[in-house]
C-alpha cells in the first residue's frame, strides 16, 4: 500500500518536471519568472476579492484543489471522481451564481493601480471614531431614540446600500444623533459606516427570522441579526421602546450593554471592524 502512494507520488513529480521543461538554464529562468507572475496574479486576484463574498468561495475552491491533489496521490477513487465532476461543473455554478459579484471585481481591476496592491496596510480603528459612535449611542439610549448602526467590516454590503441615500460624512456624534432624531428625513432605516466614514443612511436591511430573533424585539433588532447572518458586519442596535442598547454579530443578538461595555466590545475587535481607513 505504501509502496503504491510512493510510486504515485514519484510519478506525479516525473510528470510535473516532464510538463516544466527543465532542459536548460533559460528553461529554469522562464520557469521562475512563471511563478513569479503565477503567483502576483493569484496573490492580486484575492486581495481584491477578499473583502467580498466571493472571498469565502475562493477559500473552498483552494480547499477542494488541495483535497484533489490527496485524491490523486493516495488514488482516492471515490473522492477523486466526486471532485473531477465538480471542478468540471462547479466553475460554472459559481461563475452563474457569483456573476454580480466577478463584474464588481473586475470593475475593481480595471480602476485599480497596481502599486496599490503592495499597500499592506491594514485598516486601524481609530479611537476618536469609537468615542463619536459610543458617545451618540448613550444620547439616543438616555432619549429612548431609536437607532441601528452597521459597521462594514471584510465582507462589502453594497446590497444594502443600493437604494440608501449617499452620505460619505465623517463620523461625529453630533450627526449620527441627528439623522436618528424621529421626523427628520433620515431617520427610518440604518446608517452604514465604513473607514471613516458614514457612507450612507436609510438603509433596508435583509430580516431575520422570528425564530432567530424573540418576538418580544421589533423590526430593528431582526434587521440587525438579518445582516450579521450574510455578512461580518458589526450592528448597534438602540431600542426605541426601552432604550436598551444591544449589538448584533455573527447571527447573534448581545443585549443591555453599557456605553463602556460597548466601548470595549468595539476596542477589543479594533483588527476587524477596520474603523481607521477607508476600504477601498
Amino acid at each position: 500500500m505504501l509502496q503504491n502512494i510512493f510510486s504515485g507520488f514519484v510519478n506525479m513529480i516525473y510528470d510535473l518536471v516532464r510538463i516544466l521543461d527543465l532542459t536548460s538554464p533559460i528553461r529554469v529562468l522562464i520557469l521562475i519568472a512563471d511563478l513569479i507572475i503565477v503567483m502576483f496574479i493569484i496573490y492580486y486576484f484575492y486581495k481584491i476579492i477578499k473583502t467580498t463574498r466571493a472571498g469565502q468561495i475562493f477559500k473552498g475552491i483552494l480547499l477542494i484543489f488541495f483535497l484533489f491533489l490527496i485524491a490523486k496521490v493516495f488514488n482516492m477513487v471515490i473522492l477523486n471522481f466526486i471532485l473531477t465532476n465538480f471542478l468540471s461543473y462547479g466553475v460554472i455554478l459559481l461563475i452563474v451564481v457569483f456573476q454580480p459579484e466577478l463584474r464588481n471585481i473586475f470593475e475593481r481591476i480595471g480602476r485599480s493601480k497596481i502599486v496599490d496592491v503592495f499597500d499592506m496596510d491594514d485598516n486601524i480603528l481609530i479611537k476618536h471614531s469609537i468615542s463619536e459612535i459610543v458617545k451618540a449611542v448613550e444620547i439616543l439610549s438616555l432619549k429612548s431614540i431609536g437607532a441601528l448602526i452597521v459597521i462594514e467590516r471584510d465582507t462589502k454590503i453594497s446590497e444594502v446600500l443600493k437604494e440608501s441615500i449617499a452620505l460619505k460624512a465623517k463620523i461625529s456624534s453630533e450627526l449620527i444623533q441627528n439623522i436618528f432624531m424621529p421626523r427628520t428625513p433620515l431617520h427610518d432605516g440604518a446608517i452604514v459606516i465604513s473607514g471613516t466614514e458614514i457612507v450612507a443612511a436609510k438603509c433596508i436591511l435583509p430580516l431575520a427570522s422570528e425564530v432567530t430573533v424573540p418576538k418580544a424585539l421589533g423590526t430593528r433588532h431582526r434587521a440587525a441579526v438579518g445582516i450579521t447572518e450574510i455578512s461580518d458586519a458589526l450592528v448597534i442596535v438602540v431600542s426605541e421602546e426601552t432604550g436598551i442598547i444591544s449589538v448584533a454579530e455573527n447571527g447573534t443578538l448581545t443585549r443591555n450593554l453599557t456605553g463602556d461595555t460597548l466601548k470595549d466590545l468595539l476596542l477589543k475587535k479594533t483588527d476587524r471592524t477596520k474603523l481607521g481607513k477607508n476600504n477601498v
